[in-house]
């Protein structure tokens, strides 16, 4: 996937793929300065930062 999450959502991505979807959030690393979504690679989203352990 090389769309970042919020242009997916943005998309309807969520609806055909909700669980490829939950599996990038199950385990979030990151979340968005931007858009408060989380995932689990930097790449998936606009403004990353990472969330401490």
């Amino acid at each position: 996937m090389s769309k970042k999450m919020c242009k997916l959502v943005k998309e309807d991505y969520l609806e055909a793929h909700i669980a490829e979807y939950i599996e990038i959030i199950k385990k979030p690393k990151y979340i968005c300065k931007k858009c408060g979504r989380v995932a689990d690679e930097e790449g998936r989203l606009c403004k990353p930062k990472k969330i401490k352990d």
